[in-house]
Protein backbone atom coordinates (compact mmCIF):
# COMPACT_ATOMS: atom_id res chain seq x y z
CA UNK A 1 0.00 0.00 0.00
CA UNK A 2 1.18 3.49 -0.71
CA UNK A 3 1.54 5.98 -3.51
CA UNK A 4 4.02 6.09 -6.36
CA UNK A 5 5.03 9.67 -7.10
CA UNK A 6 8.36 11.22 -8.02
CA UNK A 7 7.58 14.77 -6.82
CA UNK A 8 6.03 14.11 -3.39
CA UNK A 9 7.04 11.08 -1.34
CA UNK A 10 6.41 9.68 2.11
CA UNK A 11 9.36 7.47 3.02
CA UNK A 12 9.24 7.73 6.81
CA UNK A 13 7.73 5.90 8.59
CA UNK A 14 8.53 2.78 6.60
CA UNK A 15 5.50 0.86 5.36
CA UNK A 16 4.40 -1.72 7.93
CA UNK A 17 6.54 -0.39 10.76
CA UNK A 18 5.18 0.03 14.29
CA UNK A 19 3.94 3.56 14.96
CA UNK A 20 4.14 5.34 18.28
CA UNK A 21 3.14 8.89 19.16
CA UNK A 22 4.66 11.29 18.38
CA UNK A 23 5.36 9.95 14.90
CA UNK A 24 8.11 11.41 12.73
CA UNK A 25 6.96 11.63 9.12
CA UNK A 26 8.98 12.68 6.10
CA UNK A 27 10.02 12.25 2.51
CA UNK A 28 10.94 14.44 -0.45
CA UNK A 29 9.02 17.09 -2.35
CA UNK A 30 9.41 19.21 -5.46
CA UNK A 31 7.38 22.37 -5.78
CA UNK A 32 7.15 26.03 -4.93
CA UNK A 33 5.73 27.38 -1.68
CA UNK A 34 4.32 24.05 -0.47
CA UNK A 35 2.54 23.59 2.87
CA UNK A 36 2.34 19.97 4.01
CA UNK A 37 -0.45 18.68 6.25
CA UNK A 38 -0.10 15.25 7.86
CA UNK A 39 -2.84 13.09 9.36
CA UNK A 40 -2.81 9.76 11.18
CA UNK A 41 -6.07 7.88 10.57
CA UNK A 42 -7.67 4.53 11.34
CA UNK A 43 -10.43 2.77 9.39
CA UNK A 44 -12.89 2.70 12.30
CA UNK A 45 -12.83 6.49 12.90
CA UNK A 46 -14.18 9.30 10.77
CA UNK A 47 -11.90 11.89 12.36
CA UNK A 48 -8.10 11.82 12.26
CA UNK A 49 -6.31 10.55 15.37
CA UNK A 50 -3.77 13.33 14.95
CA UNK A 51 -2.93 16.18 12.61
CA UNK A 52 0.15 18.26 11.92
CA UNK A 53 -0.10 21.41 9.86
CA UNK A 54 1.52 23.31 8.00
CA UNK A 55 5.10 22.27 7.33
CA UNK A 56 6.66 24.64 4.77
CA UNK A 57 8.58 22.96 1.94
CA UNK A 58 9.73 23.50 -1.60
CA UNK A 59 12.52 23.22 -4.09
CA UNK A 60 13.50 20.29 -6.26
CA UNK A 61 13.56 16.92 -4.50
CA UNK A 62 14.04 18.56 -1.11
CA UNK A 63 13.60 16.62 2.14
CA UNK A 64 10.67 17.46 4.38
CA UNK A 65 9.87 16.28 7.89
CA UNK A 66 7.08 16.72 10.43
CA UNK A 67 6.10 15.33 13.80
CA UNK A 68 2.49 14.36 14.47
CA UNK A 69 1.09 13.33 17.84
CA UNK A 70 -1.90 11.02 17.85
CA UNK A 71 -4.11 9.21 20.37
CA UNK A 72 -7.02 6.79 20.39
CA UNK A 73 -5.52 4.15 18.09
CA UNK A 74 -7.61 0.99 18.40
CA UNK A 75 -7.24 -0.58 14.95
CA UNK A 76 -4.28 -2.82 14.10
CA UNK A 77 -3.40 -0.69 11.06
CA UNK A 78 -3.16 3.09 10.74
CA UNK A 79 -2.91 5.19 7.61
CA UNK A 80 -0.47 8.11 7.45
CA UNK A 81 -1.51 10.74 4.91
CA UNK A 82 0.51 13.77 3.80
CA UNK A 83 -1.09 16.34 1.51
CA UNK A 84 -0.22 19.68 -0.02
CA UNK A 85 -2.28 22.19 -1.94
CA UNK A 86 -3.80 25.59 -1.73
CA UNK A 87 -2.65 26.95 -5.06
CA UNK A 88 -5.58 25.64 -7.12
CA UNK A 89 -7.39 23.26 -4.75
CA UNK A 90 -7.23 22.45 -1.04
CA UNK A 91 -5.56 19.10 -1.84
CA UNK A 92 -3.49 19.03 -5.02
CA UNK A 93 -1.11 16.18 -4.20
CA UNK A 94 -1.09 13.51 -1.52
CA UNK A 95 0.92 10.50 -0.45
CA UNK A 96 0.01 7.67 1.93
CA UNK A 97 1.49 4.72 3.76
CA UNK A 98 0.29 2.20 6.33
CA UNK A 99 1.78 1.43 9.72
CA UNK A 100 0.93 -0.94 12.58
CA UNK A 101 -0.08 -0.08 16.10
CA UNK A 102 2.19 -1.46 18.72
Amino acid sequence: MGTDDTTFTLTRPVYGSVARSPLTVGGRISGVDESIRVQVRQPSSRAPLGTSCCTPAGGSGQPWSASVSFKGAEDAVLTVVAATGGHIAEVERFTVTAVRTG
